[in-house]
């Protein structure tokens, strides 16, 4: 449809600046039979059909929710097919009668006190620059100018369907009565309406920056005017001057991205301003745009995840990071990210990488809602290839697989930061814009809270005056009645899984304060004397354990002496006590010790042959299910 109307249109436009096409290219009427000529209405032939021309007219008033259309209206101004030179008129029925006439569809000049709608200050501002370029006619840096502007306009707050705050036109248009205070504050208006026109008229601006600082004029301009109702208190200075400031550093941002072409290699930056306000002007240079990426990169790296449930739908957060990885999986570049998605690891692998990724791997992490930070998956995804670029550094500029990896984490590293440079723009747009926005909300329902306080305060006032009551007296006199009651506890109702009913319920069954204090000192007696009980038995079983563990190393020394006695390396001594000669003495005679059997020469040898057990090989049981 669009392309056929395209042909349309071009055609009517030829045939308007050469009327003589018309006559040439026209087909001779085709003869009708008897039978027809009562059928069809008359009508021109087709030479004789007047052209229609493109009109650019202002719509209707309609309370400034829509802007102005380019329409294209059947308004005849062809000239005969005899040469005369005279417009063909369309017929209508003439007001012969002394009715009223009928209003022209152009609204009428407004009065100079009253404020014009949105869309005629548009039309009003562009009817200024007569002369509206084509964009494809346009210089390169022209060019980068519009597109950078035509994605400002994109922002919720300055839409042009449904524009928020309203920078398009000049604000003494839509509010008079501000006509001599902004005068005395602002030297020099602008409006985005006026920057575009001027940028496609010509001639106005004679680079990028020009047209950048007049851009963000608009937005210093608004930060001027609304900061001493912001001083004040003021809501709707509060939510222009606060906007001012987002849009201010979001077209600083988006400039210095858009317009990277344009950029100088000047070392200078611009600081920031007091109060954190963003600098009012600044230059399209390379330092400012590593400047506002660290910006950006400061606020999304710090974004926390909004996460949803595994298997949900993703939350705004989620899909910045899904949009990461989508960015890297575009059929173009598969062949590159073969190597990436899910990577087999080579067997030296780990004595290089301390962390291995892969994109299969972030993507699976994601889908288990394990990332808290959007920061956590940009660094993830940086791993990747920073990995691969390690590990493959020594196949660089071969023909090998590794020489063909390395290759491929140069490319893919690269279209990931652009991919991230998008994502921090928009992330840290919604994450200030959002913070605004309920700034903006509390300080509506605050304002709503004191006019109904407000309210209430004169309403009690006329009721106070109502009733014959001096206002102004500051004590008033009040009769009050205060009826004690005494009410009955409730009962403690006992959590049944069943409705039970007792029949003879007496109120014995219910346990009152001093009963539950009762109880719980007997409890707690129970328990006291329980424990002294537990300390005693660990007492008694340490004691006999330490008596136990003393004897046996008593045994133990004696055991030692009497083995050396009897391989006589230690001889006995008159000084040994009377119970170790008698132990020796009776273990001589009797025989019965160890050593002793084991210096025997005709005793038996002493074989160990350890036991071999053999497990038994368990059956697997195959289970058969008969269908």
């Amino acid at each position: 449809g669009a392309k056929k109307f395209r042909q349309l249109f071009a055609t009517r436009m030829k045939q308007l600046e050469n009327p003589q096409l018309v006559q040439a290219t026209s087909k001779p009427q085709q003869q009708l039979k008897p039978g027809e000529q009562n059928k069809r209405s008359s009508s021109p032939v087709p030479s004789e059909r007047p052209s229609k021309k493109v009109k650019i007219e202002a719509p209707k008033s309609n309370g400034g929710k829509t802007a102005t259309r380019i329409s294209i209206t059947g308004v005849t101004s062809v000239a005969a097919a005899s040469g005369t030179g005279k417009v063909a008129r369309s017929k209508s029925p003439k007001n012969t009668g002394g009715g009223q006439k009928k209003k022209s569809s152009v609204s009428a000049t407004p009065k100079p006190n009253e404020p014009v709608p949105l869309h005629v200050a548009i039309t009003q501002i562009k009817a200024r620059f007569p002369i509206r370029r084509q964009y494809k006619i346009l210089e390169s840096w022209e060019g980068a100018c519009a597109r950078f502007f035509r994605e400002l306009m994109k922002h919720p707050w300055i839409n042009a369907a449904r524009p928020k705050f309203i920078f398009h036109v000049p604000v003494p248009v839509l509010f008079p009565e501000l006509k001599d205070s902004y005068a005395a504050k602002i030297q020099k208006p602008m409006d985005l309406t006026t920057v575009e026109a001027k940028l496609l008229q010509g001639g106005l601006y004679f680079n990028a920056q020009d047209f950048v600082d007049e851009v963000a004029l608009v937005f210093h301009n608004a930060i001027t005017f609304n900061r001493e109702g912001r001083n004040l208190g003021e809501p709707m200075s509060c939510a222009y001057y606060d906007a001012s400031i987002h849009l201010l550093r979001y077209t600083r941002w988006l400039s210095l991205e858009i317009l990277a072409n344009y950029l100088s290699d000047d070392p200078f930056t611009d600081e920031i301003l007091q109060d954190e306000l963003p600098p009012t002007a600044w230059k399209l240079t390379k330092a400012n745009r590593k400047k506002a990426r660290e910006e950006m990169e400061s606020i999304v790296m710090n974004e926390r995840i909004e996460k949803s449930f595994e298997g949900d739908r993703y939350t705004s957060t989620e899909s910045e990071c899904e949009k990461l990885l989508k960015a890297l999986r575009h059929q173009s570049d598969l062949r590159y990210m073969t190597y990436f998605i899910d990577t087999a690891w080579p067997a030296d692998y780990a004595a290089y990488i301390a962390k291995p990724m892969d994109w299969g791997k972030v993507n699976r992490t994601l889908q288990k809602r394990q990332y808290d930070k959007i920061g956590d998956v940009i660094e993830d995804l940086r791993l990747i290839f920073s990995n691969a670029l390690k590990y493959n550094a020594r196949g660089k500029g071969t023909d090998t697989v590794s020489g063909k990896a390395y290759d491929a984490a140069v490319y893919m590293s690269k279209k990931l930061e652009v991919a991230i440079d998008k994502s921090m723009l928009a992330v840290s747009d919604r994450s200030e814009r959002e913070r605004i926005d309920h700034n903006i909300a509390e300080r509506e329902i605050e304002a709503a809270e004191r006019l109904e306080k407000e309210r209430l305060r004169e309403l009690w006032a006329k009721e106070g005056q109502q009733s014959g009551n001096d206002p102004n007296s500051s004590t008033v006199e009040t009769i009050e009645t205060i009826r004690v009651v005494n009410r009955r506890q409730p009962q403690r109702k006992e959590i049944l899984d069943f409705e039970y009913f007792d029949e003879e319920d007496d109120g014995t069954h219910e346990r009152s304060y001093i009963e539950a204090q009762r109880q719980q000192k007997t409890i707690y007696e129970k328990q006291t004397k329980a424990r002294g009980q537990m300390h005693a038995t660990a007492r008694d079983a340490g004691a006999v354990v330490f008596d136990r563990a003393e004897k046996y190393a008593q045994i133990l020394q004696i055991a030692i002496k009497m083995q050396k006695v009897a391989r006589g390396k230690v001889p006995a001594k008159n000084s040994t006590t009377n119970v170790d000669a008698a132990i020796m003495s009776n273990a001589e005679q009797s025989g019965s010790m160890v050593l002793s059997k084991l210096e025997k020469k005709d005793r038996a040898q002493i074989r160990l042959q350890p036991k071999i057990v053999k497990r038994k090989k368990k059956r697997k049981v195959v289970a058969i299910s008969l269908e």
